[in-house]
Parts: structure tokens; sequence; C-alpha cells
């Protein structure tokens, strides 16, 4: 958190230590700009914050709906990631024939991330800047086991075996959470072409629930496990143009404190803007 900081006081020093310029505001159905009055003296990209669908219109006055940013942001608009627990530890099941029942078919639990709202300062004369976004973030945990899902029992998270379903077993199970998702980074490089990006996010729980899919059909939830309500996590990103991997931990604790497995995750994945 410290090095965050760092970076980011030196960005905004690059900003402060550019030429002031008149600005003038642009407000319109695109989002709202801070634009240098006179572009051939500019030294500072336009600061600008937009959703990922907006209207613009053409020189015959039609309207155009267009998807994506007009910022630049590090921030991709959709993210696709998987998950990998780690320090996974059962210290409140001691005693308890449970075993490792959080083991996870890493290929299936997936994140994904949906930026609705994005924004960015960038400098070209430091080529660097800073980003942050508003959006959604599903994680889905898919159990190794799909005979198995998690009960809430006397205030702690168990394992418990699925019963068949009309004489059908069960095809998968997993657990998933639902969050706002709010990212934040600082910007090394021109994000057009090639950049380099580091930050971190706050995610604040808004859902969660397991499910299981059986043989022919069937589904079934069960909602509402006590999870920790704002989980945290830093984040480290190489964007191409269009398109960016990134990588994150995630160190805060996914159930809440004495409710279940203790575990922190890595996550490895793409996004595209």
């Amino acid at each position: 958190m410290k090095r965050f900081l760092i970076f980011a006081i030196v960005a905004i020093a690059c900003f402060a230590t550019s030429e002031a310029q008149a600005q003038t505001i642009t407000l319109g159905a695109s989002g709202i700009k801070f634009n240098d009055s006179d572009p051939s003296q500019q030294k500072v990209e336009p600061v600008g914050a937009s959703p990922i669908i907006h209207i613009d219109k053409t020189k015959k006055d039609a309207l155009t709906i267009k998807v994506g940013r007009d910022t630049r942001s590090t921030i991709p608009m959709f993210e696709l990631g998987w998950n990998v627990p780690t320090n996974v530890w059962y210290t409140n099941y001691l005693g308890m024939d449970v075993g490792e029942f959080f083991e996870l078919r890493n290929i299936k639990s997936v994140q994904t991330t949906l930026n609705i709202f994005g924004g960015a300062a960038y400098s070209r004369r430091c080529r660097m800047g800073i980003a942050a976004g508003l959006g959604f973030r599903w994680n889905n945990y898919r159990f190794d086991n799909p005979a198995m899902t998690l009960s809430k029992g006397n205030g702690l998270i168990m394992p418990s075996p699925i019963v068949d379903y009309n004489g059908k077993s069960s095809k998968k199970s997993k657990f998933t959470t639902a969050a706002f998702h709010i990212p934040a980074e600082v910007i090394f490089g021109n994000p057009s072409r090639f950049a380099f990006s580091m930050g971190g996010y706050v995610d604040i729980n808004i859902n969660n629930h397991t499910k299981i899919k059986y043989n022919g059909g069937h589904k079934e939830k069960e909602w509402n496990f006590p999870v920790e309500p704002i989980q945290m996590g830093a984040v480290a990103r190489l964007r191409f143009k269009a398109f960016s991997v990134y990588g994150a931990y995630q160190p805060t604790q996914l159930f809440k404190t004495g409710r279940g497995p203790e575990l922190s995750q890595w996550t490895i994945g793409i996004g595209f803007y």
C-alpha cells in the first residue's frame, strides 16, 4: 500500500509541474472531460470519465451507440481470470472428520469482472497516469468433488453430501460471490500501445450462494453464507493496445473469522477494452 501511495504522489507531481493552461469543461452523454484550450500546447492528456456504453452525435445529428471508453485507462471493460486459493487452513475444524473439502477445479473456478464506469488522468510528458473504475465482479469456486456442497450448521460452514434428485446425481457444484468492484491503478507507458500498471482494488460483497446442477438440468441454490463483506487485493497488469494480462493477490479472507476455511487467493487473467 505504501508503494502504491508513493507512485500516486509521483504521478500527481508530474501533472502539477506541467505548464498551466486554461481549462474548458465538457459535459455530455459520453461523460465529463477537461481539455486544454490550446491543444498544440497541451502537456497532459484530457482527464475523462465515461460509461462503457455511450451515445455520440454524428455530423448529421444522428445518434450512434459506442461500446468502450475514450480515456487512457489500463482498467479493462471486461476481465476473465482463474482463481487459485492459497494458504488454505482448516483450524476451525480441529477434531472434525471433514477433510480438505475446499478443493477446487481451478480451470473451472473463474473470475469475471465488468467495469461499467472508468476514468483516467494521463501525462504525455511523464508517460504516467492514474486510472480508477467502478463495476461488478463475480468469483466462482467450482468444487473438485461434484457430490459435495456447503451448508450452514451452528454458525460454521460445513461440507455436505449432495442427495440425488429424482434419481439423478449431481453434475457440478460450486460457490459464487458477487461484489461491487472498485479498482485503482498507476499507469507507466502508453496505454494505447504498451503499458504497465499496478495498484489495488476493493470488493464490497453484495451476494453469495451455492449452486448444484444435476444430471437432467435441475438446479438448486442456497444463499447468504458468512463471507467477509469487504475484500481487498493488489494487482499488476500489462496492456497491449486493446488486450491485457493481469495477476492479482487477495490476502483478505473469503469467509468471516471462525465461520469457515481460512484462505486467500491468487488470480491470473486477461482483460479486454
